[in-house]
């Protein structure tokens, strides 16, 4: 039992490793990335207890606006109205919409306005408060299709108000990067809830057998707090009751009661409270009264009052069946009850940190986003393990009246195994798909920018650190626009990926790293190498191209680059993007001084530096 144990923590420990790698570093935009949050601007936020109108929003002093960071827009229960205006950069035409999402469901009134050159040519108006129809594209977050036109100035507006806690992450997306996105969400959700309601069925299966009070208020339990998440995270409100706003809101502060009622009363059953501890039962049975008056109190109370105290008691209610259980841990010292203080744990932390975040205190990632799913996801786990375990020590004890349940519970056990084995084997399958394309131009098949950028600070840094040289290369494939033009995007993307393989054959010791740096630009970042082993490399790659012959339709076709070469010992930490600017300034000159050539500062004439 406890080699499992271990084993599932492990994996788990991998996939949540593997997500907090790529959740904490900011990297820009490329085309790529699933989300493009490079094409907001600096974004400022404006509140207060009464609501404005957009002409009213758009003419306040500038001195009332405060810049704010939009993708952790985390300001706790706080009930004002909010403006939010973020200008658009970068901006370019499709012909497709746009997609601007908004992830956090729980917002009551959002409102948002689209202006090019100060004129609304989109606006939307939807939220918890209104039934999910309104909503422009069913999902449980609010997403808004947006048509961009490139000539134009674009600048959004968007007005929120909830009474719980308010959080606005935004991100903009392509059409096809959203339902990409879409698809890795639903598949997440579908996984998370899949695990639930397995462990749902399978306890239902085992309270059949054994008529146990302990697999029947785990099931109460299970089951409430399935109906919860799936409130708190939008889906019960899309499928469940989709035209009764005021339904969803009243779920996600209700099911904490239930939540926590059959949490308090299973923690008693199993830890035998009533026999072995008396007195920690009836505190145990005080705080199950108090969640019942709480749950008639969502009924009356404002939901921006009761959501504050549904939090509170939850954190209280798990610390107390923690300290009863590490209590009672001490006393017998046996496994399973070891296992359900570990199941506690988790979920204990889990509440503490999502509930963090709701009250503004903790920022707004991966974790604290989803540390309830994590929690909850051990905790059912551990605590099916410590049930089984229970189990298994009381049918020694009366071997010969309980074998057939003795038969039944071996068996679940394995099913159990098998199903836990085949979940966290697909997770972790998904989530190494999940982390190579999140590093992999899917054109080219190399590293992309995001890699790049990762790469080329933590190899900076190392460089610094040793005291060693760093090279970088910029190589920009020389009149590729006039290229596509002539022969077509699809000959345009074949030059990529043929020129991205030869690179990649050329520089092929490990510390070396080709990337795609963006449309036909590419960069090499060679790693303790001098400026003079970076110049035979860089020499080879221009020849090697230089000489590729290319075959489009019958057509020979033939194609040079032009390369920008910098080296550097650092001096300094985090000057990475000095290096970076170097050599592209010599790629210019490159470029400039007639292409199909390899510029570094040896060779870089003052009069090499002119437009091209």
């Amino acid at each position: 039992m406890l080699r499992q144990l271990t084993f599932i923590l492990v994996l788990i420990s991998i996939s949540l490793g593997g997500n907090a790698n790529h959740s904490g570093v900011n990297h820009p935009p490329h085309f790529s990335d699933p989300s493009f949050e490079g094409y907001f601007g600096d974004a400022e936020y404006f509140g207060q207890i009464d609501q404005i109108s957009l002409v009213e929003a758009q003419n306040l002093e500038p001195s009332k606006w405060t810049r704010i960071d939009i993708n952790d827009a985390n300001l706790g229960f706080d009930s004002r109205h909010f403006w939010f205006r973020v200008p658009l950069k970068n901006i370019y035409s499709a012909p497709t919409p746009w997609f601007l999402h908004i992830n956090y469901p729980l917002l009551d009134y959002i409102d948002v306005y689209l202006l090019a050159d100060d004129v609304i040519v989109q606006q939307f108006h939807t939220g918890d408060a209104y039934p999910f129809e309104q909503r422009p594209i069913n999902r449980p977050g609010f997403v808004f299709p947006l048509t961009i036109d490139s000539n134009k100035d674009y600048s959004l507006y968007i007005h929120a108000h909830t009474a719980g806690s308010f959080q606005l992450s935004l991100s903009l997306q392509t059409e096809s990067h959203f339902w990409q996105s879409t698809a890795l969400e639903n598949a997440a959700s579908a996984a998370f809830y899949a695990i639930l309601v397995s462990m749902l069925f399978y306890n239902l299966i085992i309270f059949f057998i054994v008529r146990a009070r302990s697999y029947l208020f785990y099931l109460m339990y299970l089951f409430s707090f399935t109906l919860f998440m799936a409130s708190m995270q939008g889906w019960a409100y899309q499928f469940l009751w989709p035209n009764s706003p005021q339904l969803h809101e009243l779920s996600v502060a209700f099911l904490i009661g239930p939540v926590i009622i059959f949490s308090a009363l299973f923690s008693s059953t199993f830890l035998k409270l009533p026999v072995v501890r008396p007195d920690f039962y009836r505190i145990l049975l005080t705080l199950v009264w108090v969640a019942i008056a709480y749950s008639v109190a969502t009924l009356i109370v404002p939901y921006v009052i009761i959501i504050k105290v549904g939090a509170t008691l939850a954190i209280l209610v798990t610390t107390a069946a923690l300290f009863f259980t590490y209590h009672e841990w001490v006393r017998n010292r046996s496994r399973e009850v070891m296992l359900f203080i570990i199941a506690w744990t988790t979920v204990l932390f889990g509440f503490m940190l999502y509930s963090g975040q709701k009250f503004g205190i903790l920022p707004i990632n991966i974790f604290t986003e989803h540390a309830i799913e994590i929690g909850a996801l051990l905790e059912v786990i551990l605590l099916a393990l410590a049930l089984a375990d229970r189990i298994n020590s009381e049918r020694k004890k009366r071997l010969e009246t309980q074998q057939k349940m003795l038969d039944v519970q071996i068996i679940a056990n394995r099913e159990l195994d098998n199903k836990v084995q085949e979940r966290t084997a697909e997770l972790e399958q998904l989530n190494g798909e999940l982390q190579s394309a999140s590093i992999t131009d899917s054109l080219t098949q190399i590293k992309n920018r995001r890699y790049f950028d990762y790469k080329l600070s933590n190899e900076f840094r190392r460089a610094h650190r040793d005291k060693t040289p760093l090279s970088l290369m910029l190589i920009d494939i020389d009149f590729f626009k006039k290229f596509n033009d002539q022969y077509g995007h699809q000959a345009g993307d074949d030059v990529l990926k043929k020129v991205a393989t030869r690179i990649q054959e050329i520089t092929h010791r490990p510390g070396d790293t080709v990337a795609r740096y963006g449309g036909e630009e590419f960069t090499v970042l060679l790693s303790d190498t001098s400026l003079e082993g970076a110049l035979l490399v860089a020499e080879c790659i221009r020849n090697s191209i230089e000489k590729m012959k290319l075959e489009w339709e019958g057509n020979q076709l033939s194609l040079t680059i032009s390369i920008g070469l910098a080296t550097t010992i650092p001096t300094a930490v985090n000057a990475e993007q000095g290096l970076l600017k170097e050599a592209d300034t010599y790629l210019y000159m490159a470029k400039a001084n007639g292409r199909n050539q390899v510029i570094h500062k040896n060779n870089a004439l003052p009069n090499n530096n002119k437009d091209f």
